[in-house]
């Protein structure tokens, strides 16, 4: 019986010799099964992780919302600027502000005596709506965003003003690309820096 019992134990001493000598080598030879669990639960992580980043990348982007002033229909409105959108695919041009706030959209013309005349023409609407843009200019392309300070949001002159653009543009030949011109961003810029010394004319003057 001693040396029944002896000889197993011997087995299991033996093996845990070879495995602390291989480890010491930097080799783990007699343990082939640890290895392949080990692959299997790498793999399998390794999977996950690239489906996750997988899914991320090909979800689709949120559709960006209106946010109208506080008081709007809200159903009427949104009738009149969907034919606006560029986002409508019905002719429009125009485009959400990030915020949702506001639409924007660059304008150009073939020289700059047209862009001016443009800008006039607008701005003559402007004082008749008592409403003003967010616009900016280098030669030929004007940039506009339309939105109301107060009550925040998107107005219904801003969507009517908008619209009026559309219309004056075309009377004075602006010129349609249809990448949307290589200068919107920088002037977007100049914009957003003379907005923060501009006035307002949506709060009413005490």
């Amino acid at each position: 019986m001693h040396v029944r019992y002896t000889r197993p134990l011997f087995r299991c001493a033996s093996t845990a010799v070879r495995a602390a000598s291989s480890t010491s080598q930097g080799t783990i030879r007699y343990y082939p099964q640890a290895i392949v669990d080990s692959h299997k639960r790498s793999f399998s992580s390794q999977g996950r992780r690239a489906f996750t980043s997988s899914a991320a990348m090909t979800a689709p982007a949120q559709a960006q919302v209106p946010q109208f002033s506080a008081g709007i229909d809200e159903p009427t409105l949104t009738r009149v600027l969907e034919p606006l959108l560029a986002s409508a695919g019905r002719g429009g041009r125009w485009t959400l502000i990030p915020s949702g706030e506001g639409i924007e959209r660059s304008f150009k013309f073939k020289t700059f005596t047209k862009t001016w005349d443009f800008m006039t023409a607008v701005s003559l609407q402007c004082k008749v709506k008592n409403h003003h843009p967010e616009w900016s200019n280098v030669y030929n392309t004007t940039y506009i965003r339309w939105t109301t300070h107060n009550p925040k949001g998107l107005s219904a002159k801003d969507v009517e003003l908008a619209a009026i653009c559309d219309g004056l543009a075309r009377d004075f030949g602006e010129i349609i690309e249809e990448n949307g011109g290589g200068d919107s961003c920088s002037l977007k810029q100049v914009a957003d820096r003379a907005v923060t010394q501009a006035g307002d004319c949506c709060t009413p003057k005490k």
